[in-house]
């Protein structure tokens, strides 16, 4: 009897050491089958992020032997006065595409939840640009603007508002609102689509007592709608102020930061300065300042996102 159960327990034992060996290897194999993205996340995002910091205490042409500077690249972003420039162009461009976008995607997304004909396919119309690269939206809106057969300028004039019909994107004082114009057209469909994801979680009984006390529909969107579609807004928000303070594409695409610099924002202001007059180590320099600055919004968006998701 005694060495039946001596028998049973090895067995036992070697049981578990076999499972317990099976799950390692399954741990292990789970890791291996991420290894390779691991491995080129690490090749062409970790590695060139802690290179470009060595980078940014150079002064380096691309061409002749680089010299250590220091901290000189970071000092000279104080006397930038171009810097400031398009550091203030970002905050303008911040102010009128997340005004736009949050009104304009507000309004559609309360339109089309209600019981619309032909709701759906108003809902993927409104949402294709966001699909569409950035190269095709510069180009297009570039034809749309031209001063000469440019589809808003001949709108203009043939409805007898000629006189409003002027060079767009040539104009110093505003081609900077062209674009923004360009950048809420782009996007104000995903920000549609968040704020329908929110309407449809508000629940309908709500509305229904508010009707049984008498509440008229301006009555229900203020007492209601909005209080609810908080942490959507802020969400929102945030992701529009994160594109506007990162915005590149649509400024190099459609003017290359002209006329006269009007138009020129600090990610453009950053690509110019290492790639088209060779200052890579300030380039590198700026890159750094902008991913800082951006992060410290993101996380006091983030912070005022779980402060308004507990209050719910």
């Amino acid at each position: 009897m005694d060495q039946t159960q001596t028998v049973a327990t090895e067995r036992t034992g070697m049981n578990a050491r076999v499972r317990w060996g099976g799950r390692r290897w399954r741990a292990a194999a789970s890791y291996l089958w991420v290894l390779p993205a691991l491995a080129l996340y690490g090749l062409f995002t970790i590695v060139p992020l802690i290179s470009g910091i060595w980078l940014a205490l150079l002064r380096w042409d691309g061409i002749e032997d680089a010299k250590f500077i220091g901290l000189d690249n970071f000092e000279r972003m104080l006397r930038d006065e171009r810097l400031r420039e398009a550091l203030g162009h970002n905050l303008q461009y911040a102010v009128g595409t997340v005004t736009g976008k949050i009104v304009i995607s507000l309004g559609l997304a309360l339109l089309l939840h209600q019981s619309l004909r032909g709701r759906a396919i108003y809902r993927t119309a409104i949402f294709l640009p966001v699909v569409m690269s950035f190269v095709v939206v510069g180009i297009l809106w570039t034809w749309i603007y031209n001063d000469d057969f440019g589809l808003v300028n001949n709108l203009l004039r043939s409805v007898g508002l000629g006189g409003l019909a002027q060079d767009w994107l040539g104009d110093t004082q505003v081609a900077l609102w062209s674009l923004i114009a360009v950048d809420v057209w782009k996007w104000y469909g995903l920000h549609m689509v968040i704020f329908l994801a929110g309407l449809q979680t508000i629940p309908i009984e709500l509305y229904e007592a508010a009707r049984l006390d008498g509440a008229g529909r301006w009555k229900q969107l203020t007492s209601i709608t909005l209080p609810l579609l908080r942490p959507v807004m802020l969400v929102n928000v945030t992701l529009s102020l994160l594109g506007a303070m990162n915005v590149f594409d649509i400024p190099y695409v459609m003017t290359e930061g002209g006329p006269a610099n009007s138009t020129n924002v600090v990610a453009l202001h950053t690509y110019l300065q290492a790639f088209k007059f060779n200052r890579l180590g300030y380039g590198a320099a700026l890159s750094y300042a902008i991913f800082l600055f951006i992060t410290v919004i993101a996380l006091i968006q983030l912070k005022l996102l779980s402060r308004n998701t507990s209050e719910y």
